[in-house]
């Protein structure tokens, strides 16, 4: 058994709700990661794994709630047992070539009855290591750094620190629909989302008439469940409503006309599910549907709260997050975008509300389709289509 101890930022930040947030953080790797034993305790939880391999510490990395954590090797809080287990963690980590190796050691106690003070006990293991195996003291820059945390029931040693993205647990600050496109925002917009606690619903709007395949957005909920332990996955019908769209309104307005209708759609999923708000994965100005006034006549449209986590990111930051989440690869996959049917070689960029108005009352708003097609994705796997 090999064992992960995980530390975490704003959640230790939630006094009398802690508890809460660390169980949703504690069933969300249950469900992600499938440990074999989930141990929580003060300020900490330790996870414990038959193997820990570099896919696995790749994944925690991107669970939402976890600032940082460790593959420990655990002692008894007793100095000779510490120094002993840093010695096999050290030679663990090294494959035994610890000869001239640069290392430095640092400690500290949550357990202030432990005997030794912190620098007592980093200078006790690192005269060990020293002695035992060879290697020299760096503390400024070491090669090998070595940590020790001393606990009440134990003391964990650690060679390597890995960064989590912090946050907090999906599922602690509500539900929410996002508006999935082919593209490379929105699953970046999902994720963020997740990353502030927000449990994701998907809405995917197409044209039955021109998109067929849906390859490529099943992937992207796929790789999505990678980090929401559950997601559902709302297909809806617009063909009969662009149509409209096309015949009735000019081309400049048709894009905010069809956003407009993208957000109705999306507003009756989250009075199905529950969900509190609407996200979208708008940048401002990136194109010009998203533009401030036009912005603002597409979200005037819906009483519910709209989000848009990536309004102030430029592309470079959206592609660099969609490369980490491991959506971009298939954000940049072929795929007939029902959108790109409605792009005005002229698009307004200072929408009239009133012209909106006077344009939609030729249009069908009321009486949507229900949704054609439900899917539902776990732990990046397709589990059911309804």
């Amino acid at each position: 058994m090999q064992q992960i101890l995980v530390h975490y930022g704003e959640l230790a930040l939630k006094g009398k709700n802690r508890t809460y947030f660390e169980q949703k953080l504690a069933q969300n790797v249950r469900r992600l990661l499938l440990p074999k034993t989930v141990e929580r305790q003060f300020g900490r939880m330790l996870f414990g794994f038959e193997t820990v391999d570099d896919a696995l510490l790749e994944r925690m990395a991107l669970i939402p709630g976890i600032r940082h954590f460790a593959l420990i090797h655990t002692a008894k809080t007793e100095v000779e047992d510490i120094a002993n287990v840093a010695e096999q963690a050290v030679v663990a980590a090294t494959n035994g070539k610890t000869k001239g190796l640069s290392f430095g050691v640092s400690a500290q106690r949550s357990d202030k009855r432990f005997p030794l003070t912190s620098p007592e006990l980093s200078r006790e293991v690192g005269t060990h290591l020293r002695q035992r195996l060879g290697m020299r003291v760096n503390l400024d820059a070491p090669e090998l750094p070595v940590h020790i945390e001393v606990c009440k029931h134990a003391a964990y040693i650690s060679t390597r620190k890995h960064r989590g993205i912090g946050g907090l647990p999906v599922g602690s600050s509500g539900k929410g629909v996002v508006l999935l496109s082919g593209g490379i925002d929105s699953p970046v917009a999902a994720y963020t989302m997740m990353k502030r606690g927000l449990e994701v619903v998907l809405v995917h709007l197409y044209n039955s008439s021109i998109n067929r395949d849906f390859t490529k957005i099943e992937a992207l909920a796929t790789q999505l469940s990678r980090y929401q332990p559950r997601i559902r996955l709302y297909m809806i019908d617009l063909e009969e409503f662009q149509r409209h769209t096309i015949a009735h309104v000019p081309a400049k307005y048709r894009m905010i006309i069809y956003k407009r209708q993208m957000i109705r759609a999306a507003a009756q999923i989250a009075e199905k599910e529950k969900a509190e708000a609407i996200v979208t994965g708008d940048s401002l100005g990136q194109v010009a549907s998203q533009t401030l006034g036009n912005i603002s006549a597409i979200y005037d449209v819906c009483d519910l709260p709209l989000l848009s986590p990536l309004i102030a990111f430029d592309k470079e930051e959206i592609i660099e997050l969609g490369r980490k989440i491991g959506s971009y690869d298939i954000s940049t996959e072929e795929y007939c975008d029902i959108c790109s049917y409605l792009i005005a070689k002229h698009p307004e960029t200072h929408a009239s509300k009133a012209k909106v108005a006077t344009y939609e009352q030729a249009l069908p708003i009321e009486g949507l389709e229900q949704p054609a097609r439900i899917e539902k994705f776990s732990n990046g796997e397709k589990i059911s289509h309804i």
